[in-house]
């Protein structure tokens, strides 16, 4: 009897299995297992209570005032999206972890090997397929958000724009920032001058900065404005704003300065623009025309 043992071509090539369980089906019968239940509940409830914690976080951020500026509005609108799409995936991330931690996958006591390994996913397509779709589209999302965001506060700030060359109708206010340890300084260039430890404003009126140091480097941010530059000695940097809401708002030094640094803070007082005008005038300024 005569074997052939020349190798197959590749119309003689084994066929292949026909019983062989597509992804999707792999994947339905995997969300029937108990701990597949057990994961998507954890991850719905660890998605659901980090988005109440950003409202919560935002609540205690504003009980002092804010947003009282657009480029603020936008950094919260901003902190909720990148709260809100990332949510599911820190959320599947940390159900994962927790179910490992509290031993969710079954218990092994002593040195005894487990009988089988774990279940696994990375021959099924849908999920690896899936896992990096979802990631890339949700990368590609918060680039494309960060850039637009940046550009929008960009614009709102006119921190790269000269007073005079400002996209505004309305004058805008030019004021020059100096901070040394441990103490902010604020003058009036186009008020003659006029010269205060304590930023006054006027509501809806573009303010432009030129922020510097005498010493150290600081940094002048401005809380509920959301404006924050270093303040670099020997140098200028520009930022700005525009108040939308009137009231009493903090300035801090966001940079470690010294010994003090945390005492090196100030108010921005919003006012209206009689309000504004007086107060030059009681300080022997110009009247803003």
């Amino acid at each position: 009897m005569t074997i052939d043992q020349r190798p197959p071509t590749a119309e003689e090539g084994p066929e292949e299995p026909t019983n062989r369980p597509t992804p999707m089906h792999l994947f339905r019968n995997w969300l029937k297992r108990r701990y597949a239940k057990r994961l998507i509940w954890l991850t719905l409830i660890i998605s659901a209570g980090w988005i109440a914690a950003t409202f919560l976080a935002v609540y205690f951020m504003n009980m002092s005032g804010g947003p009282a500026s657009a480029i603020m509005s936008e950094i919260e609108l901003t902190m909720y999206v990148l709260a809100w799409v990332c949510a599911p995936l820190m959320g599947v991330t940390l159900a994962i972890a927790l179910y490992s931690m509290i031993g969710g996958w079954g218990r092994v006591k002593g040195d005894k090997q487990p009988d089988q390994d774990g279940p696994g996913i990375r021959n099924n397509s849908i999920a690896t397929i899936g896992w990096a779709v979802w990631v890339s589209a949700l990368a590609a999302f918060l680039v494309v958000w960060g850039l637009v965001e940046l550009a929008n506060i960009q614009a709102f700030a006119n921190g790269s724009v000269a007073a005079n060359q400002q996209p505004n109708s309305q004058q805008s206010i030019t004021v020059n920032v100096t901070g040394q340890q441990w103490v902010w300084t604020f003058a009036y260039p186009d008020q003659n001058k006029v010269t205060t430890d304590v930023l006054v404003v006027p509501i809806n009126t573009p303010i432009y900065f030129n922020v510097t140091s005498k010493d150290v480097v600081h940094s002048f941010w401005v809380v509920e404005m959301g404006v924050k530059i270093d303040a670099n000695p020997g140098a200028i940097t520009n930022t700005g704003f525009t108040a939308t809401k009137l009231g009493t708002f903090n300035i801090r030094c966001a940079e470690l300065c010294g010994l003090h640094h945390a005492y090196m803070e100030t108010q921005v007082k919003v006012v209206t623009q009689d309000e504004y005008n007086s107060w030059v005038r009681e300080n022997g300024g110009v009247r803003l025309s």
